[in-house]
Protein backbone atom coordinates (compact mmCIF):
# COMPACT_ATOMS: atom_id res chain seq x y z
CA UNK A 1 0.00 0.00 0.00
CA UNK A 2 1.43 3.39 -0.59
CA UNK A 3 -0.21 6.78 -0.99
CA UNK A 4 0.31 9.86 -2.78
CA UNK A 5 1.60 13.50 -2.40
CA UNK A 6 0.42 16.43 -3.65
CA UNK A 7 0.60 16.28 -7.65
CA UNK A 8 3.68 18.33 -8.77
CA UNK A 9 2.98 21.83 -8.82
CA UNK A 10 2.77 24.05 -12.06
CA UNK A 11 2.78 27.14 -10.45
CA UNK A 12 2.45 29.47 -8.00
CA UNK A 13 -1.40 30.79 -7.70
CA UNK A 14 -2.65 33.34 -9.79
CA UNK A 15 -2.30 36.86 -8.59
CA UNK A 16 -1.67 39.84 -10.28
CA UNK A 17 0.36 41.55 -7.86
CA UNK A 18 1.67 44.51 -10.76
CA UNK A 19 -2.28 45.87 -11.26
CA UNK A 20 -3.22 48.85 -8.65
CA UNK A 21 -4.30 47.50 -4.93
CA UNK A 22 -7.16 49.25 -2.87
CA UNK A 23 -5.45 49.84 0.71
CA UNK A 24 -8.65 51.16 1.94
CA UNK A 25 -7.20 52.02 5.34
CA UNK A 26 -9.53 55.13 4.77
CA UNK A 27 -12.53 53.54 3.60
CA UNK A 28 -15.57 52.49 5.10
CA UNK A 29 -16.36 49.32 7.21
CA UNK A 30 -16.51 46.75 4.61
CA UNK A 31 -16.80 48.17 0.80
CA UNK A 32 -14.15 49.49 -0.81
CA UNK A 33 -13.88 51.31 -4.26
CA UNK A 34 -11.99 49.81 -6.80
CA UNK A 35 -9.90 52.05 -9.61
CA UNK A 36 -11.92 51.89 -12.79
CA UNK A 37 -10.27 50.63 -16.09
CA UNK A 38 -10.06 53.86 -18.12
CA UNK A 39 -11.20 53.51 -20.69
CA UNK A 40 -13.59 50.79 -19.71
CA UNK A 41 -12.72 48.34 -22.38
CA UNK A 42 -10.93 44.94 -21.51
CA UNK A 43 -7.63 45.75 -19.95
CA UNK A 44 -3.97 44.92 -21.83
CA UNK A 45 -2.16 42.12 -19.47
CA UNK A 46 0.47 43.81 -17.56
CA UNK A 47 4.39 43.64 -19.30
CA UNK A 48 4.95 42.25 -14.86
CA UNK A 49 1.83 39.70 -15.63
CA UNK A 50 3.09 36.24 -16.55
CA UNK A 51 0.37 34.12 -18.20
CA UNK A 52 -0.16 30.94 -15.96
CA UNK A 53 0.44 27.93 -16.79
CA UNK A 54 -3.07 25.96 -17.92
CA UNK A 55 -4.02 22.81 -16.51
CA UNK A 56 -3.58 19.72 -19.97
CA UNK A 57 -6.32 17.85 -20.00
CA UNK A 58 -8.85 15.40 -22.47
CA UNK A 59 -12.27 15.00 -21.54
CA UNK A 60 -13.98 11.53 -21.92
CA UNK A 61 -17.42 11.47 -21.83
CA UNK A 62 -20.61 9.01 -22.58
CA UNK A 63 -22.60 11.06 -23.92
CA UNK A 64 -25.48 11.01 -20.81
CA UNK A 65 -28.00 14.85 -19.96
CA UNK A 66 -25.30 15.75 -17.17
CA UNK A 67 -22.05 15.41 -19.78
CA UNK A 68 -24.25 17.61 -22.47
CA UNK A 69 -25.05 20.26 -19.63
CA UNK A 70 -21.50 19.95 -17.95
CA UNK A 71 -19.57 20.33 -21.70
CA UNK A 72 -21.87 23.00 -22.17
CA UNK A 73 -20.24 24.67 -19.03
CA UNK A 74 -16.96 23.47 -20.04
CA UNK A 75 -17.00 25.30 -23.38
CA UNK A 76 -17.50 28.68 -21.48
CA UNK A 77 -14.70 27.99 -19.47
CA UNK A 78 -12.46 26.51 -22.18
CA UNK A 79 -9.85 29.19 -22.12
CA UNK A 80 -8.72 28.33 -18.57
CA UNK A 81 -7.27 24.48 -19.84
CA UNK A 82 -4.44 23.50 -22.71
CA UNK A 83 -7.49 20.85 -24.06
CA UNK A 84 -5.80 17.61 -25.45
CA UNK A 85 -8.66 16.09 -26.71
CA UNK A 86 -12.42 15.39 -26.49
CA UNK A 87 -13.43 11.43 -26.70
CA UNK A 88 -16.25 9.82 -26.92
CA UNK A 89 -16.93 6.84 -24.50
CA UNK A 90 -18.92 4.58 -23.54
CA UNK A 91 -20.22 3.49 -19.53
CA UNK A 92 -22.66 1.03 -18.21
CA UNK A 93 -24.89 3.18 -18.94
CA UNK A 94 -24.37 4.23 -22.51
CA UNK A 95 -23.10 2.29 -25.60
CA UNK A 96 -24.09 2.21 -29.08
CA UNK A 97 -23.92 -1.32 -29.91
CA UNK A 98 -21.96 -2.63 -33.14
CA UNK A 99 -25.30 -3.19 -35.36
CA UNK A 100 -24.68 -6.75 -35.18
CA UNK A 101 -24.13 -9.10 -31.94
CA UNK A 102 -24.09 -5.95 -29.35
CA UNK A 103 -27.44 -3.36 -29.05
CA UNK A 104 -27.26 0.00 -28.51
CA UNK A 105 -28.46 1.14 -24.74
CA UNK A 106 -29.38 4.44 -24.32
CA UNK A 107 -27.56 5.48 -27.16
CA UNK A 108 -27.40 9.39 -27.77
CA UNK A 109 -25.27 9.64 -30.97
CA UNK A 110 -21.80 11.49 -31.28
CA UNK A 111 -23.40 13.99 -33.68
CA UNK A 112 -24.42 16.62 -30.68
CA UNK A 113 -20.56 17.45 -30.07
CA UNK A 114 -19.91 18.80 -32.68
CA UNK A 115 -23.74 20.83 -32.84
CA UNK A 116 -22.45 22.25 -29.53
CA UNK A 117 -18.90 23.08 -30.83
CA UNK A 118 -21.04 25.16 -33.44
CA UNK A 119 -22.79 26.49 -31.18
CA UNK A 120 -19.84 27.58 -29.64
CA UNK A 121 -18.67 29.01 -32.72
CA UNK A 122 -21.48 31.49 -32.60
CA UNK A 123 -20.60 33.17 -29.73
CA UNK A 124 -16.58 32.47 -29.35
CA UNK A 125 -15.80 36.21 -30.77
CA UNK A 126 -17.93 37.75 -28.06
CA UNK A 127 -15.83 35.50 -25.50
CA UNK A 128 -12.72 36.51 -26.58
CA UNK A 129 -13.62 40.14 -26.03
CA UNK A 130 -13.84 39.06 -22.07
CA UNK A 131 -11.18 36.77 -21.40
CA UNK A 132 -7.82 35.94 -23.14
CA UNK A 133 -7.19 32.42 -24.35
CA UNK A 134 -10.24 30.67 -26.11
CA UNK A 135 -9.68 28.11 -28.52
CA UNK A 136 -11.55 28.81 -31.85
CA UNK A 137 -13.71 26.31 -33.13
CA UNK A 138 -11.89 24.65 -35.44
CA UNK A 139 -9.38 23.89 -32.95
CA UNK A 140 -12.26 22.15 -30.69
CA UNK A 141 -13.23 20.22 -33.64
CA UNK A 142 -9.64 18.73 -34.48
CA UNK A 143 -9.55 17.55 -30.94
CA UNK A 144 -13.09 15.16 -30.96
CA UNK A 145 -12.42 11.66 -31.63
CA UNK A 146 -14.80 8.82 -30.93
CA UNK A 147 -12.98 6.32 -28.61
CA UNK A 148 -13.98 3.22 -27.91
CA UNK A 149 -17.92 2.75 -27.89
CA UNK A 150 -19.51 -0.45 -28.72
CA UNK A 151 -20.59 -2.19 -25.58
CA UNK A 152 -19.89 -1.11 -21.45
CA UNK A 153 -15.81 -1.22 -20.81
CA UNK A 154 -15.30 -1.99 -24.43
CA UNK A 155 -11.34 -1.95 -25.03
CA UNK A 156 -10.68 -4.39 -27.54
CA UNK A 157 -9.07 -2.71 -30.23
CA UNK A 158 -7.37 0.57 -30.26
CA UNK A 159 -9.83 3.78 -31.57
CA UNK A 160 -9.48 7.15 -32.53
CA UNK A 161 -10.15 8.71 -29.12
CA UNK A 162 -7.54 5.72 -27.54
CA UNK A 163 -5.00 6.65 -30.15
CA UNK A 164 -5.38 10.49 -29.15
CA UNK A 165 -4.77 9.90 -25.58
CA UNK A 166 -1.64 7.08 -26.22
CA UNK A 167 0.03 10.01 -27.89
CA UNK A 168 -0.78 12.63 -25.37
CA UNK A 169 0.26 10.21 -22.63
CA UNK A 170 3.85 9.25 -24.42
CA UNK A 171 4.76 12.96 -25.84
CA UNK A 172 7.34 14.79 -24.49
CA UNK A 173 5.23 17.59 -22.96
CA UNK A 174 5.61 17.60 -18.87
CA UNK A 175 2.59 16.45 -16.78
CA UNK A 176 0.73 16.87 -15.21
CA UNK A 177 -1.75 15.44 -17.90
CA UNK A 178 -5.56 15.26 -16.54
CA UNK A 179 -7.69 12.17 -18.12
CA UNK A 180 -11.05 12.76 -17.06
CA UNK A 181 -13.83 10.27 -17.01
CA UNK A 182 -17.05 11.61 -17.41
CA UNK A 183 -18.46 8.16 -18.28
CA UNK A 184 -16.28 4.70 -18.62
CA UNK A 185 -12.55 4.96 -18.36
CA UNK A 186 -12.68 1.61 -20.96
CA UNK A 187 -10.95 3.96 -23.79
CA UNK A 188 -8.59 5.90 -21.07
CA UNK A 189 -7.76 1.74 -20.41
CA UNK A 190 -7.21 1.02 -23.92
CA UNK A 191 -4.52 3.55 -24.58
CA UNK A 192 -2.75 2.31 -21.91
CA UNK A 193 -3.27 -1.34 -22.96
CA UNK A 194 -1.16 -0.28 -26.59
CA UNK A 195 1.41 1.53 -24.69
CA UNK A 196 1.55 -1.91 -22.77
CA UNK A 197 1.37 -4.34 -25.91
CA UNK A 198 3.92 -1.92 -27.35
CA UNK A 199 6.64 -1.79 -24.59
CA UNK A 200 6.16 -4.08 -22.14
CA UNK A 201 9.61 -6.50 -22.51
CA UNK A 202 11.70 -4.00 -24.03
CA UNK A 203 14.43 -2.04 -22.59
CA UNK A 204 12.57 0.65 -22.98
CA UNK A 205 9.10 -0.79 -20.51
CA UNK A 206 10.64 0.78 -17.16
CA UNK A 207 11.77 4.20 -18.50
CA UNK A 208 7.81 4.28 -20.10
CA UNK A 209 6.45 3.48 -17.17
CA UNK A 210 8.35 5.89 -14.91
CA UNK A 211 6.89 8.16 -17.18
CA UNK A 212 3.31 7.42 -17.26
CA UNK A 213 3.13 7.20 -13.23
CA UNK A 214 4.67 10.86 -12.92
CA UNK A 215 2.54 12.10 -16.17
CA UNK A 216 -0.85 10.93 -15.47
CA UNK A 217 -3.90 12.10 -13.63
CA UNK A 218 -6.65 10.05 -13.96
CA UNK A 219 -9.90 11.66 -12.90
CA UNK A 220 -12.63 9.22 -12.09
CA UNK A 221 -16.24 9.75 -11.73
CA UNK A 222 -18.27 6.88 -10.02
CA UNK A 223 -17.39 3.92 -11.13
CA UNK A 224 -19.15 3.24 -15.02
CA UNK A 225 -17.30 0.22 -15.81
CA UNK A 226 -15.04 -2.30 -14.77
CA UNK A 227 -11.74 -0.78 -16.89
CA UNK A 228 -10.28 0.52 -14.00
CA UNK A 229 -10.21 -2.27 -11.15
CA UNK A 230 -9.75 -4.70 -13.76
CA UNK A 231 -7.22 -3.53 -15.75
CA UNK A 232 -5.46 0.14 -15.04
CA UNK A 233 -5.23 -0.58 -10.93
CA UNK A 234 -3.32 -4.21 -11.76
CA UNK A 235 -1.33 -3.37 -14.26
CA UNK A 236 -0.36 0.58 -13.88
CA UNK A 237 -0.80 0.54 -9.97
CA UNK A 238 1.26 3.79 -9.52
CA UNK A 239 -0.93 6.28 -11.65
CA UNK A 240 -2.62 8.57 -9.76
CA UNK A 241 -6.05 8.47 -9.65
CA UNK A 242 -8.79 10.80 -8.18
CA UNK A 243 -11.67 8.90 -7.66
CA UNK A 244 -15.03 10.64 -7.14
CA UNK A 245 -17.31 8.15 -6.15
CA UNK A 246 -19.92 10.46 -4.29
CA UNK A 247 -19.23 13.90 -3.63
CA UNK A 248 -20.26 14.22 -7.44
CA UNK A 249 -23.88 13.72 -6.95
CA UNK A 250 -24.53 16.97 -4.72
CA UNK A 251 -24.03 18.24 -8.16
CA UNK A 252 -26.31 16.23 -10.06
CA UNK A 253 -29.39 14.60 -10.29
CA UNK A 254 -30.58 14.82 -6.46
CA UNK A 255 -29.07 18.13 -5.65
CA UNK A 256 -31.99 18.80 -3.00
CA UNK A 257 -30.82 15.95 -0.94
CA UNK A 258 -27.31 17.63 -0.27
CA UNK A 259 -27.36 21.48 -1.27
CA UNK A 260 -27.90 23.47 1.73
CA UNK A 261 -31.17 24.83 1.63
CA UNK A 262 -29.95 28.97 1.27
CA UNK A 263 -28.20 27.82 -1.30
CA UNK A 264 -30.63 25.85 -3.68
CA UNK A 265 -31.89 29.49 -5.44
CA UNK A 266 -29.44 29.28 -7.91
CA UNK A 267 -30.24 25.71 -8.81
CA UNK A 268 -33.78 26.70 -8.94
CA UNK A 269 -36.32 27.60 -12.30
CA UNK A 270 -35.80 31.40 -11.92
CA UNK A 271 -32.19 31.50 -11.45
CA UNK A 272 -31.38 29.57 -14.53
CA UNK A 273 -34.15 31.10 -16.59
CA UNK A 274 -32.67 34.51 -16.14
CA UNK A 275 -28.96 33.57 -16.14
CA UNK A 276 -29.04 31.21 -18.56
CA UNK A 277 -32.10 29.89 -20.57
CA UNK A 278 -33.34 33.15 -22.04
CA UNK A 279 -31.38 35.13 -24.45
CA UNK A 280 -28.56 33.80 -23.77
CA UNK A 281 -27.92 32.24 -27.04
CA UNK A 282 -27.97 28.86 -29.09
CA UNK A 283 -25.49 26.88 -27.21
CA UNK A 284 -27.56 27.65 -23.83
CA UNK A 285 -30.72 26.57 -25.49
CA UNK A 286 -29.40 23.09 -25.57
CA UNK A 287 -28.60 23.18 -21.93
CA UNK A 288 -31.29 20.15 -20.89
CA UNK A 289 -33.13 21.19 -17.08
CA UNK A 290 -35.94 19.43 -15.25
CA UNK A 291 -39.20 19.23 -16.75
CA UNK A 292 -37.96 21.30 -19.73
CA UNK A 293 -40.17 19.42 -22.30
CA UNK A 294 -36.80 18.83 -24.01
CA UNK A 295 -36.09 15.04 -24.18
CA UNK A 296 -32.64 13.40 -25.33
CA UNK A 297 -33.29 10.99 -28.62
CA UNK A 298 -31.63 7.95 -28.20
CA UNK A 299 -32.28 8.07 -24.18
CA UNK A 300 -35.79 7.15 -23.49
CA UNK A 301 -35.10 5.67 -19.87
CA UNK A 302 -34.53 9.48 -19.07
CA UNK A 303 -38.02 10.81 -18.32
CA UNK A 304 -36.67 13.59 -16.54
CA UNK A 305 -38.05 16.28 -19.14
CA UNK A 306 -41.51 15.56 -18.65
CA UNK A 307 -43.17 18.70 -17.54
CA UNK A 308 -46.61 17.06 -17.03
CA UNK A 309 -48.08 15.00 -13.77
CA UNK A 310 -47.90 11.59 -15.14
CA UNK A 311 -46.65 7.75 -13.95
CA UNK A 312 -43.70 8.06 -16.15
CA UNK A 313 -42.65 11.79 -14.30
CA UNK A 314 -41.51 10.66 -11.03
CA UNK A 315 -39.58 14.30 -10.49
CA UNK A 316 -42.56 16.35 -9.64
CA UNK A 317 -40.92 17.57 -6.36
CA UNK A 318 -38.21 19.39 -8.67
CA UNK A 319 -39.50 22.69 -10.21
CA UNK A 320 -40.20 23.46 -14.12
CA UNK A 321 -36.37 24.63 -15.79
CA UNK A 322 -34.52 23.84 -11.98
CA UNK A 323 -30.94 22.20 -12.86
CA UNK A 324 -30.92 18.91 -13.61
CA UNK A 325 -27.26 17.77 -13.33
CA UNK A 326 -23.77 18.39 -13.84
CA UNK A 327 -22.56 15.30 -12.45
CA UNK A 328 -19.35 15.81 -14.30
CA UNK A 329 -18.39 19.19 -14.09
CA UNK A 330 -16.32 18.69 -11.23
CA UNK A 331 -13.81 17.10 -12.57
CA UNK A 332 -13.05 19.93 -14.39
CA UNK A 333 -14.08 22.38 -11.67
CA UNK A 334 -11.31 20.95 -9.43
CA UNK A 335 -8.48 22.21 -11.95
CA UNK A 336 -9.63 25.58 -12.52
CA UNK A 337 -6.89 27.86 -11.24
CA UNK A 338 -7.86 31.64 -12.19
CA UNK A 339 -10.26 31.90 -9.00
CA UNK A 340 -7.12 31.58 -6.23
CA UNK A 341 -8.25 28.82 -4.64
CA UNK A 342 -5.06 26.71 -5.43
CA UNK A 343 -7.21 23.25 -5.76
CA UNK A 344 -5.22 21.80 -8.64
CA UNK A 345 -1.85 22.25 -6.64
CA UNK A 346 -3.14 19.31 -3.84
CA UNK A 347 -6.58 17.55 -4.33
CA UNK A 348 -6.71 17.83 -0.28
CA UNK A 349 -6.60 21.41 -0.56
CA UNK A 350 -10.59 21.55 -1.85
CA UNK A 351 -12.15 23.87 -3.89
CA UNK A 352 -15.25 24.13 -6.56
CA UNK A 353 -14.35 21.07 -7.74
CA UNK A 354 -14.85 19.47 -3.80
CA UNK A 355 -11.83 17.71 -1.81
CA UNK A 356 -10.07 14.72 -1.81
CA UNK A 357 -8.30 12.50 1.39
CA UNK A 358 -5.30 10.57 -0.08
CA UNK A 359 -5.89 6.72 0.12
CA UNK A 360 -3.76 3.96 -1.58
CA UNK A 361 -4.13 4.64 -5.25
CA UNK A 362 -4.33 8.44 -5.35
CA UNK A 363 -7.24 10.15 -3.57
CA UNK A 364 -10.62 9.95 -2.66
CA UNK A 365 -13.54 12.22 -1.86
CA UNK A 366 -13.36 13.00 1.77
CA UNK A 367 -15.84 15.60 4.28
CA UNK A 368 -16.49 18.76 5.53
CA UNK A 369 -18.26 19.71 8.04
CA UNK A 370 -21.66 21.29 7.13
CA UNK A 371 -22.32 24.46 9.33
CA UNK A 372 -25.86 24.41 8.06
CA UNK A 373 -26.59 20.59 9.28
CA UNK A 374 -24.29 20.48 12.48
CA UNK A 375 -22.68 17.54 9.74
CA UNK A 376 -19.30 17.15 11.34
CA UNK A 377 -18.28 14.87 8.01
CA UNK A 378 -20.45 15.58 5.58
CA UNK A 379 -19.28 14.28 1.78
CA UNK A 380 -21.40 16.37 -0.21
CA UNK A 381 -20.37 19.67 1.89
CA UNK A 382 -16.65 20.07 0.01
CA UNK A 383 -18.78 20.66 -3.39
CA UNK A 384 -21.87 22.41 -2.18
CA UNK A 385 -20.26 24.88 -0.22
CA UNK A 386 -19.38 26.47 -3.32
CA UNK A 387 -22.52 26.33 -5.10
CA UNK A 388 -23.58 30.02 -5.07
CA UNK A 389 -20.18 31.28 -6.65
CA UNK A 390 -20.00 28.46 -8.92
CA UNK A 391 -23.31 29.51 -10.71
CA UNK A 392 -22.59 33.14 -10.31
CA UNK A 393 -19.37 32.70 -12.29
CA UNK A 394 -21.01 30.91 -15.05
CA UNK A 395 -23.85 33.24 -15.27
CA UNK A 396 -21.29 35.85 -15.59
CA UNK A 397 -19.80 33.61 -18.52
CA UNK A 398 -23.21 33.36 -19.76
CA UNK A 399 -23.46 37.17 -19.98
CA UNK A 400 -20.20 37.07 -22.03
CA UNK A 401 -21.33 34.84 -24.71
CA UNK A 402 -24.00 37.30 -25.68
CA UNK A 403 -21.72 40.70 -24.56
CA UNK A 404 -20.31 42.04 -27.49
CA UNK A 405 -18.17 44.40 -24.95
CA UNK A 406 -16.15 44.43 -22.49
CA UNK A 407 -18.09 46.53 -20.52
CA UNK A 408 -21.30 45.09 -21.15
CA UNK A 409 -20.55 42.31 -18.80
CA UNK A 410 -19.27 41.66 -14.84
CA UNK A 411 -15.74 40.15 -15.08
CA UNK A 412 -13.85 38.65 -11.81
CA UNK A 413 -12.44 40.96 -9.08
CA UNK A 414 -8.50 40.08 -8.61
CA UNK A 415 -7.29 39.38 -4.96
CA UNK A 416 -4.09 39.46 -3.47
CA UNK A 417 -2.04 39.26 -0.59
CA UNK A 418 1.44 41.02 -0.11
CA UNK A 419 2.48 38.73 2.43
CA UNK A 420 2.23 35.92 0.07
CA UNK A 421 0.46 32.91 0.42
CA UNK A 422 2.33 29.97 1.80
CA UNK A 423 3.92 31.38 5.06
CA UNK A 424 5.98 29.71 7.97
CA UNK A 425 5.71 30.43 11.59
CA UNK A 426 6.25 28.93 15.17
CA UNK A 427 3.70 28.47 17.26
CA UNK A 428 2.59 31.51 19.74
CA UNK A 429 3.46 34.43 16.66
CA UNK A 430 1.73 36.77 15.68
CA UNK A 431 0.73 36.72 12.18
CA UNK A 432 -0.74 40.33 9.55
CA UNK A 433 -1.60 39.52 6.73
CA UNK A 434 -2.14 42.50 4.04
CA UNK A 435 -4.70 41.72 1.40
CA UNK A 436 -5.58 44.35 -0.91
CA UNK A 437 -8.30 44.15 -4.73
CA UNK A 438 -8.73 45.52 -8.17
CA UNK A 439 -11.63 45.39 -9.94
CA UNK A 440 -11.77 45.61 -13.80
CA UNK A 441 -15.04 47.26 -13.70
CA UNK A 442 -14.48 49.53 -11.27
CA UNK A 443 -16.64 48.34 -8.79
CA UNK A 444 -16.42 48.39 -5.05
CA UNK A 445 -15.23 45.00 -3.58
CA UNK A 446 -16.14 43.64 -0.29
CA UNK A 447 -13.43 41.44 2.04
CA UNK A 448 -13.71 38.49 4.07
CA UNK A 449 -11.14 36.74 5.63
CA UNK A 450 -11.98 32.91 7.00
CA UNK A 451 -10.52 29.53 7.61
CA UNK A 452 -10.97 26.48 5.30
CA UNK A 453 -10.92 24.47 8.97
CA UNK A 454 -10.97 20.96 6.97
CA UNK A 455 -8.09 21.36 4.40
CA UNK A 456 -5.55 22.33 6.97
CA UNK A 457 -4.25 19.61 9.88
CA UNK A 458 -4.41 21.67 13.13
CA UNK A 459 -7.59 20.81 14.60
CA UNK A 460 -8.23 23.28 17.18
CA UNK A 461 -10.04 26.71 17.00
CA UNK A 462 -8.12 29.46 15.82
CA UNK A 463 -9.44 33.24 16.83
CA UNK A 464 -9.67 34.95 13.34
CA UNK A 465 -10.72 38.56 15.17
CA UNK A 466 -11.93 40.95 12.83
CA UNK A 467 -12.61 39.01 9.42
CA UNK A 468 -13.98 41.96 7.08
CA UNK A 469 -11.69 43.99 5.94
CA UNK A 470 -8.53 43.67 4.05
CA UNK A 471 -5.85 43.24 7.11
CA UNK A 472 -6.01 40.04 9.29
CA UNK A 473 -3.79 40.07 12.28
CA UNK A 474 -3.94 36.07 14.09
CA UNK A 475 -2.22 34.29 16.54
CA UNK A 476 -0.68 30.77 15.49
CA UNK A 477 -1.73 28.84 18.34
CA UNK A 478 0.74 27.70 20.95
CA UNK A 479 -0.22 24.20 20.70
CA UNK A 480 0.33 23.92 17.12
CA UNK A 481 2.34 21.09 16.56
CA UNK A 482 5.59 21.62 13.81
CA UNK A 483 4.42 20.67 10.03
CA UNK A 484 0.68 21.48 10.70
CA UNK A 485 -1.04 23.57 8.65
CA UNK A 486 -3.92 26.53 8.96
CA UNK A 487 -5.69 27.83 5.37
CA UNK A 488 -6.62 31.17 5.46
CA UNK A 489 -8.87 31.90 2.66
CA UNK A 490 -9.17 35.78 1.42
CA UNK A 491 -12.66 36.12 -0.27
CA UNK A 492 -13.08 39.08 -2.27
CA UNK A 493 -16.70 40.18 -3.81
CA UNK A 494 -17.49 42.53 -6.02
CA UNK A 495 -20.88 44.42 -6.29
CA UNK A 496 -21.62 43.94 -9.94
CA UNK A 497 -24.38 41.77 -11.87
CA UNK A 498 -24.12 38.94 -10.79
CA UNK A 499 -21.58 39.30 -8.04
CA UNK A 500 -18.08 37.76 -8.67
CA UNK A 501 -15.43 36.97 -6.54
CA UNK A 502 -12.01 35.57 -6.10
CA UNK A 503 -10.11 34.41 -3.54
CA UNK A 504 -6.58 33.93 -1.71
CA UNK A 505 -5.31 30.80 -0.16
CA UNK A 506 -2.96 31.62 2.29
CA UNK A 507 -1.05 27.99 3.76
CA UNK A 508 0.52 28.60 7.05
CA UNK A 509 2.84 26.02 8.04
CA UNK A 510 3.84 25.62 11.56
CA UNK A 511 7.50 25.79 12.34
CA UNK A 512 9.50 23.82 15.31
CA UNK A 513 10.42 26.07 18.23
Amino acid sequence: MHTHGPIPRRRRPFTITALLAVTASFLPATAYATPAASPLDRPAASAEQRPHDKPRVIVTQDGEVDDMDSFIRFLYYANEFDIAGIVYTSSRFHWAGNGDTVAPYRWTGTRWVDQYIDEYAKIYPNLRKHADGYPTPERLRSLYKIGNIENVGDMAEPSDGSELIRKAILDDRPGPLYVQAWGGLNTAARALKSIQDEYEGTRKWAAVQRKIEKKLVLYNILEQDSTLRDYIKPNWPNVKIIDNQSQFWSFAYAWQRTVPGPLQHSLQGPYMERNFLDGHGGLLKQYRTYRDGNPTPGDDENNRWRPEPSQENQNLGYGVHDFISEGDSPAFLHMLDFNGLRSSEDPTYGGWGGRFAPNASGWIDTTDANPYTGNAADRSYPQTRWVEDIQNDFAARADWGKADSYRKANHNPTASVRQGTDLTARPGSRITLNGSATDPDGDRVSFKWWRYTDAGTYPGDVDLGAANGPKLSFVVPSDATPGSTLHIILEVKDSGTPALKHYQRVVVTVAGR
